[in-house]
């Protein structure tokens, strides 16, 4: 039950203090009842509201302590300031470490995404340049290929690879400089599906989200923007008796690149866009070689074939990964490319929907129950009865506090008491 306060001079009086003094003096038998006016407050003309003179209380004199005085929380009060200041500096420290924390941890992907975004654009950009040629350049373009890829297979691949191995650097980057390359020295070979920007194709793996342009050889600087052609195999145009190589990075920090190309199964498919033309491959093949072994890179009469090849273990590139796959017809057995979903990207996006739909349930629960405890209609945590509501407890300490000071303030009867 709140307390009632009326304000004289400055003071105010406890209406529950005085009906408590009033009560445990009572009244003796055959007294005259006092005049009311003599014990409520003198109301002036203006209003205002005047404390009730020793005269007009018959003898009879009330003090009452303020509410302010009577419950000092000013040592409580400041407490409670130096904690919410403390906890302010601990919670402005904690988000500081963890965002750097995040953002140390985010930075190579924030590298990896930006380089995945450069190399689908590079990739874009030279398919529609094919597209927008005049007929029929893309088409001698392809013819000329295949010619070439005839004459190789007729040869028996006399050279294979470049001078220097292209995975040979320790810190997975490529040793094979443009001056090292047998590639760049064979103008033939550098003239044939050229788009204008050094780039022949693309390379696309979608259930690992493997986008990359294709350059001509494997020297260090097409390895450095995407995936490169290896040199005496095949070109990824297609056809009986072929077998083109493509080769590219893994693990490397700014660019992923062939960095999942290990998570890949027999039975998966990859594409080959190549001058206006899509080919897909199905894996059949996966092995690990030392690095002078080429075995698995020669050419195989009969055979339509890609061997897409990269370091490893991880980190470590002490052999080699071949993928390998032969050709199959689109969209059966082999769907579309844009078909084909990257099951990692599915599992983030479900996992980062399911944490932030958590997060937010858990926000709307906490500030509900605030509200709740604001409005006096949900029990205080610390409460040991949960029946017991908010109003209850702060009408018992009210109570409590008014009965104590009407026990200190009993008034003394001077006048106006007789025996019975």
């Amino acid at each position: 039950m709140a307390l009632i306060h009326r304000r004289s001079a400055g003071k105010h009086t406890s209406v529950k203090s005085v009906r408590a003094s009033n009560a445990a003096s009572p009244r003796p038998t055959g007294s005259r009842r006092t005049d009311p006016a003599s014990h409520s407050a003198v109301r002036p003309a203006d209003g205002q509201t005047t404390h009730p003179t020793d005269e007009q209380t018959d003898g009879k004199t009330f003090v009452a302590t303020p509410f302010a005085e009577t419950i000092d929380v000013t040592d409580i009060a400041a407490e409670r300031r130096r904690l919410q200041r403390n906890l302010f500096i601990m919670r402005a420290i904690t988000i500081i470490l963890l965002i750097a924390a995040i953002s140390v941890a985010c930075f190579p992907l924030a590298l990896q995404f930006e380089s995945d975004r450069e190399l689908a654009a590079t990739t874009a950009t030279t398919a529609k340049s094919v597209a927008g040629w005049p007929y029929p350049q893309a088409e001698d373009k392809l013819k000329a290929a295949h010619e070439y890829n005839e004459k190789l297979a007729a040869s028996g691949q006399p050279v294979l690879g470049e001078a220097v191995d292209p995975f040979s650097s320790e810190q997975g980057g490529s040793r094979a400089s443009g001056k090292d390359s047998a590639s760049a020295k064979d103008k033939e070979y550098q003239s044939l599906l050229d788009t204008g920007n050094g780039v022949m194709g693309t390379i696309k793996v979608p259930k690992q989200s493997i986008n990359l342009p294709i350059y001509h050889g494997t020297s260090e600087e097409a390895l450095a923007s995407g995936a490169g052609h290896l040199y005496g195999s095949s070109l990824p145009v297609g056809g009986t008796s072929t077998h083109s190589v493509i080769t590219g990075h893994r693990g490397l920090v700014q660019a992923l690149m062939f960095t999942r190309l290990d998570e890949v199964r027999k039975g998966d498919f990859f594409y080959i866009e190549i001058m206006g033309e899509t080919l897909g491959y199905k894996v059949d093949r996966i092995s690990v070689i030392l690095p002078d072994d080429t075995s698995k890179l020669r050419i195989v009469p009969g055979e339509d074939r890609v061997t897409l090849m990269t370091c490893t273990p991880y980190g470590v590139n002490t052999h080699r990964l071949l993928i390998s796959g032969h050709r199959v017809s689109i969209p059966l057995p082999a769907p579309e490319p844009a078909d084909v979903h990257d099951g990692r990207n599915i599992g983030i996006l479900t996992t980062a929907v399911t944490l932030l739909g958590g997060w937010l349930f858990i926000w709307l629960a906490r500030r509900h129950q605030v509200t709740l405890i604001m409005r006096h209609a949900a029990w205080w945590p610390w409460q040991k009865r949960r029946g017991m509501r908010a109003n209850d407890t702060l009408g018992a300490a009210a109570e409590a506090a008014a009965t104590e000071a009407a026990e200190r303030t009993r008034p003394t009867h001077t006048a106006g008491c007789q025996k019975a």
